[in-house]
Parts: structure tokens; sequence; C-alpha cells
């Protein structure tokens, strides 16, 4: 049965073919007609193509194809449930895809496309509503893994465990939500990050509308949700987007092009149509799941031919990530888009310039990789590595910068946070607790992978639940509440976030004593001010001092040998000075504190 609209407007077609459309999974895919669907698979060099599925019995019906424009399509009775499998045929070769637009997937095993209803009614208009880009707000995202967050069994819904991460986020005082990728995947251990489905749902976590009530309800408790989502590659497996036609039609025919280093096969962004898909997998992704931000991932291998900064530019992807992120910055000016980029390649960030690439936030890996290096080094040297501490604000407000401990530096033998710092057992909280406070209060947005929070012994592994009972130890529970309360001063401080990106807003107190390795610095804005000291070093100081030229008040807010956190500390300490006296502190080994300063006209809660 064929009608008039089978044939849709192909001017549409045509920009979708040029590379200028982000609204692909409108036009190709299962559209909804009357009583059954139109399915239209853009497949210009194959001869023939079938579709079988439960509404033909998987009896294989010939699809028309329309040569002009390069795509098959046909009108079929389906419905809501039904399983469905793409056949494409070229030079005589027969080939099952699963279908490139697909909303869903059956289960690991199968490839099949499934038709799901996608209609759902959010409830979230005044979250949506009142979100930002968040650059002068507090953003302290939690990364989670869906699938081991909280394990019950083999599989996890999202909605299995939406109530009790809800509740945790809130009483951690995280802001975010990111989720590591759930497009469908073949390979579990890939975490995600090879995928087949770029706009489906996987079947592990449930359907789409199991993922928006999740981010509905995030929203409902003013949690954001940021999405990991991969754009450099897909996975191998024959019955994706390898060779979907017959020919190299979303991957370069140039070999030394095709594979990266995982064995994946690299998107080529030279043809107008892979242009468009991705951006329209960008955009069915913020549209439909009211998502409030988009991580991508491994940005470092689309600027450079797979990461290799010798092979040079690839100008191609580049393109792509600038045209990207301008359509996604304008038809979704409050959602948030992230680099994960390793690379020195200059204005990933727009923060000074309408040149670059257009990403609101860029991972500082340097930041993380310099301040777990130093911390891996034992107390003694440490003066030797000084520079890892003090490097990061020589480049920090170059680009807008988000400061991860991610789930990359805590699986594949990198040891968990914990067994990276240096010294006894004692030593190694005490370090963690330093770690987190510096992280937390250094300028930049903040992110840290589940586990991090309770000092877990266990590296991840995608396979079993972090192992929440540890908090039964004392230790871990002091711990754990110690950045509840990191987290919480960070949260409602504007110090501490709303001057990130200006150079205002940060102040050395202590950067030159390597001798020591003491670290001290003030964050401000507007009224709002704070001094962080940092003894990074097992040594032990009666009165260290440091310099001001005020009347001053010194609260202490925070500190980690603070009884309630295990330490001996038995209450926060209050100092007056005047101008031009030195403010004088007693530091205990490996001791951070956190002081609020006020002006001593001011009246003191």
């Amino acid at each position: 049965m064929e009608i008039n609209i089978i044939e849709t407007d192909h001017k549409q077609i045509e920009n979708y073919i040029a590379g200028h459309a982000s609204n692909g999974h409108e036009l190709f895919g299962p559209i909804p007609h009357e009583d059954g669907y139109i399915f239209r698979v853009y497949a210009p060099n194959a001869d023939q193509m079938f579709i079988k599925g439960d509404f033909t019995n998987w009896e294989n019906h010939e699809m028309s194809k329309n040569s002009e424009y390069g795509y098959f399509y046909i009108f079929l009775k389906a419905k809501i449930g039904d399983f469905y499998k793409l056949v494409v045929v070229e030079d005589g070769n027969w080939v099952e895809h699963t279908d490139p637009f697909a909303r869903a997937m059956d289960y690991e095993g199968d490839f099949a496309s499934l038709i799901v209803d996608e209609n759902y009614n959010f409830t979230d208009d005044n979250f949506i509503k009142n979100r930002s880009k968040n650059f002068d707000k507090a953003m302290n995202i939690y990364e989670i893994h869906i699938g081991s967050w909280l394990r019950y069994g083999r599989d996890v819904n999202f909605l299995d465990i939406v109530d009790k991460l809800i509740a945790h986020i809130k009483e951690m005082n995280y802001t975010h939500v990111e989720i590591m990728p759930v497009t469908e995947y073949p390979f579990y251990p890939s975490w995600g990050y090879q995928s087949t489905g770029f706009f489906a749902t996987s079947s592990r976590y449930g359907r789409p509308e199991d993922f928006k009530k999740f981010v509905d309800l995030m929203h409902q408790n003013d949690i954001g949700v940021i999405l990991d989502v991969v754009a450099v590659h897909f996975a191998n497996d024959y019955y994706g987007l390898k060779t979907f036609d017959g020919t190299h039609l979303y991957e370069s025919a140039y070999e030394d092009l095709t594979y990266s280093e995982w064995g994946s096969i690299n998107f080529d962004y030279s043809k107008g149509h892979v242009r468009s898909f991705m951006k329209s997998s960008f955009s069915y992704w913020i549209e439909n799941f009211h998502l409030d931000g988009i991580r991508v991932d491994a940005v470092s291998y689309m600027i450079y031919y797979n990461g290799n900064e010798n092979r040079g530019v690839h100008k191609d992807n580049i393109n792509f990530i600038s045209d990207l992120n301008k359509t996604l910055a304008t038809n979704y000016p409050d959602v948030m888009l992230i680099a994960e980029d390793s690379s020195s390649y200059p204005l990933v960030t727009n923060k000074n310039s309408n040149e670059g690439l257009g990403f609101d936030y860029k991972w500082d890996m340097g930041w993380m990789n310099d301040t777990i290096k130093y911390f891996e080094v034992d107390s003694y040297n440490r003066s030797m590595y000084h520079n890892k501490v003090t490097f990061s604000m020589y480049y920090f407000y170059n680009e807008r910068y988000l400061l991860p401990l991610s789930h990359d530096e805590v699986v594949h033998l990198k040891k968990p946070m914990i067994n990276k710092m240096n010294g006894s057992y004692e030593d190694k909280f005490k370090q963690l607790k330093l770690l987190n406070t510096y992280q937390m209060t250094h300028p930049g947005k903040k992110l840290n992978f589940m586990g991090n929070e309770i000092a877990t012994f266990d590296e991840w592994n995608e396979n079993e639940s972090i192992n929440w009972d540890i908090k039964n130890y004392p230790v871990h529970d002091d711990f754990n509440r110690y950045i509840k309360d990191l987290n919480y001063i960070y949260k409602n401080n504007p110090a501490f976030f709303a001057g990130d990106y200006d150079e205002e807003g940060f102040k050395w107190i202590a950067v030159d004593d390597a001798k020591t390795s003491v670290f001290a610095y003030e964050r401000i804005a507007d009224n709002s001010r704070f001094l962080v000291v940092l003894n990074m070093a097992n040594v032990y100081h009666k009165a260290y001092e440091f310099a001001f030229d005020e009347d001053l008040i010194f609260i202490e807010k925070l500190n980690t040998f603070a009884s309630a956190y295990g330490g001996a500390r038995e209450e926060n300490r209050e100092m007056e000075i005047r101008k031009g006296e030195v403010l004088k502190l007693e530091l205990w080994e490996y001791e951070a504190a956190v002081f609020e300063i006020r002006e001593k006209n001011e009246k003191t809660n």
C-alpha cells in the first residue's frame, strides 16, 4: 500500500544529504501514520531493501526506492511493540541490519529494531524554564553508570534506582547527574562507548519512556541530567552502520581513516548525510528526553586523526564540531555542551571569542593528571612536584574548565581514588579529604564518579554494584559525611562558583612555599569571601603565617580533622587580625581548612 505522504518533502531530504539538517529522526526510521507506520531508510548505493518483522510474519517485504534521493520507503500496518529488521541487498549480497533511526532494539544478542510509544507527558516545566548553562552557578556533577550504581541482578532499569539515586544526590549536595552512554550498544564491557543505536535507548536499562520518566523525576527534584554521548566512532558489528548499503556509507573508504584504536569505526564527517545524522542524534536526545547537557566523548580523537597530533588537525571533524555546537546552541540555548578533550587545541570553548569549537565547558584533563600524580608522590618528595598544583592556574582562564575525577581514573588497574593516595592507611583518608577539598574549592565546575564519595577500595567493575556496605565502617562513614558537608559549602557559597571564570574570583595567598608544601588561596564573589588552606605534606606547623593587609575575621567553616569526621579538633576556630598583622594557623599533617572571611565591621553570626 502506497500513499502520497510516503514521498516526503524532498527539500528536507536535500537538506539532510547536504549536511544541514538536525531533524533526520523526523524524516527517517519508523514514522507513525494513521493505522500504521511509514518506514524510510537512507541507503543510496543499495540495489534493493526489504523489511520484515512481526507485522509481516517475518517475511521479506520489498521497499520502494527513490533513486534520485537515495532512500527506500514503505507503509505497513505496524504497531507499538513490533520488532523488525532491514535486509540490504547490494551486488548480490544480502545483509540484515538494524534501522539506523530505531528508537529501541531487541535485547543483547539480537539486533531487531523495536517500535515504541514516543509519547510522554513531562511535568518539569518549571525546571526547564529556570535552567541555564550554569556559568555563574554551582555545578557539582555526580557521574554514574546505570548498570552498576546499585545492581539488583543482571539488569538494572532506570526506574529501579531512580528514587534512591535522587535521595543520594540530594543528601550529598550534588547539582547534576551525568550518565555514561545509554544509546544501544552490543558489548556490555564497552560501557556504551561503542554504539550501534544512535537514537535507541539501551534495552539493558529499559525503554525510552523509562528514561524519560527518570529525567522527569530528576527535574522534579531540581537535579539536572547530562548524558555522555559518543560522536567519534561506532561499533564494528556487521548489522550496524558498517558498510550499511554495501559501501562505506557512514565511514571513510580509506583504511587508515576507518578504524579507531579501539577497533571501532570512525565516522566520516566529510559526508553531508553523516553530519546530519549525528546532529539529528544530538537533537533527538535533547528534545525528546529533556536533557540539560551533553558531554561529548573523546573530542581529541576528532580534532586530530585518531587523536594523533603528529598527523595534524582533522579539518572535516573540526568543521562538523563547530557546526554541531552552533546548531545546538541556537536551538537549545540553555543546554550545556561539554567536551572531554585531552588535547591542547585552542578555543575549545568560546570563552572570549566567537571563534573556536563552541563548547561551553572543557574537561581539565591536565588538572586531573597533575593532581593525581602529585598525591601519588610521598610527602617528602612533593616539594619537587610543587608545580603540579600551581600550574593549573597559569592556563585556567583560557577556557571554561570543568575539573573531573571520572570513571576513567578508577578502572583497568588504575586503582580507586583512595589507593592513589600515598602513605599509610590513615594517611590515605587524610589526603583524599585534602584532594577533594582542593578540587571543590579550585575554580571550575566539578565532577566525581560514583564511589568516590565513600572512598571505596574497589576498582569500578561494570558487572558489580558499588559496595555501599562499606559505609558501615566508621572511617568510610566519616569520609562520606565530610564530602557531604564539603559539597554543601561549595553549593551554598557564591565565592566558590560565581566567579569561576573571572580572574578576580581567585587569589593566591601562599603559592611559592615548595619546601613545606603549604598552599593557600582566596575565592571571592560579590560579598562572599573564603580562605582555603592546604597542608599537602606530612609535617606539623605550630604557627604558619599568612599575610593580610586588612582588619579581618576568619571563621572556620570546615576542617578535615573536625570531630564530626573522626578527627580530634573539637570546634571550629575563629580569629581576628588587624591591618598589617599576620594570620597564624596551627596546621596538622595533611590538614585542609576552609575559612569564611569577614571584615571586622561585619556582624558575626
